[in-house]
């Protein structure tokens, strides 16, 4: 499957001049947090905490098999990138979690969390600040440790991790949340951060089985492509909606960028 390769090669141009930390716009200060409690799944060590918890409850409730599988193997993939991270000091691992078992709640096989007129990554991100407020309002977590600043790291998180020539000029978090999930499509080989083996990968597969991601992702990017075509013409589902959608090429004419340029108005 190399349907995101223009992607992660994208990826790789920006980052080739310069690493991910010198291109952010700063590192991401110390917390303060207790993260001390932790637990092990895969080999990996990962946050325990009430909100990590809840998250992964409420990655379940709105993801199929395959999607759950692939937000778990690319938070697991994350936090091993970040453990071997010359970042890892700055990077709050609650918030990394959060994001990544979020990152796909756009994909939501219920249809509660997906919107008529948003791409997938915006609906996820807006779903992932509403349910850390919804965490807020009945206690799983305290406002005071959960402040505008680390839900916006999970926005960006989210909303950007599709968008490499953007992402990989964000926080450490930002980058290395993408970085993880983008590990689960081709092991090493797509690991942004160059940290993750293949011994790595099939452990982490070994608990969380792939369930043919690759057709799974493409029926829901098709659907978008069919269902909610407006967002797919700014990026990387375009592709999915002219190869597989029929009338997409016709219906977007008039609809992209190329024809708000020609299209501008005269001197």
């Amino acid at each position: 499957m190399h349907f995101l390769d223009h992607l992660w090669a994208g990826a790789l141009v920006v980052l080739l001049g310069s690493s991910y930390s010198n291109a952010s716009p700063g590192p991401i200060q110390s917390l303060g947090r207790d993260h001390s409690w932790t637990r092990v799944i895969a080999g990996v060590t990962i946050p325990d905490t009430p909100v990590v918890r809840a998250a992964q409850a409420y990655a379940r409730a709105h993801a199929d098999d395959m999607t759950y599988n692939h937000v778990m193997r690319s938070w697991l993939f994350g936090a091993i990138i970040i453990s071997r991270s010359k970042d890892r000091v700055a990077i709050d691992p609650e918030v990394h979690a959060v994001a990544a078992l979020l990152h796909d709640l756009g994909w939501d096989n219920t249809g509660e969390l997906v919107s008529p007129d948003k791409r997938f990554e915006v609906d996820g991100a807006v779903a992932a600040w509403n349910f850390i407020e919804s965490s807020v309002h009945n206690g799983t977590i305290h406002s005071h440790d959960w402040d505008d600043d680390r839900k916006w790291l999970v926005w960006d998180a989210i909303a950007l991790h599709t968008t490499p020539t953007i992402f990989a000029y964000k926080q450490p978090l930002v980058f290395l949340t993408a970085a993880g999930i983008n590990a689960d499509f081709h092991g090493p080989e797509s690991d942004l951060s160059g940290l993750i083996t293949w011994n790595d990968y099939y452990q982490v597969k070994a608990a969380f089985p792939r369930l043919d991601l690759a057709s799974g992702v493409s029926k829901i990017i098709c659907g978008f492509a069919r269902n909610k075509p407006a967002t797919t013409y700014d990026n990387f589902m375009m592709q999915f909606g002219i190869r597989y959608v029929a009338n997409y090429s016709q219906n977007s004419v008039g609809h992209l960028g190329i024809d708000e340029v020609e299209n501008a108005l005269p001197n």
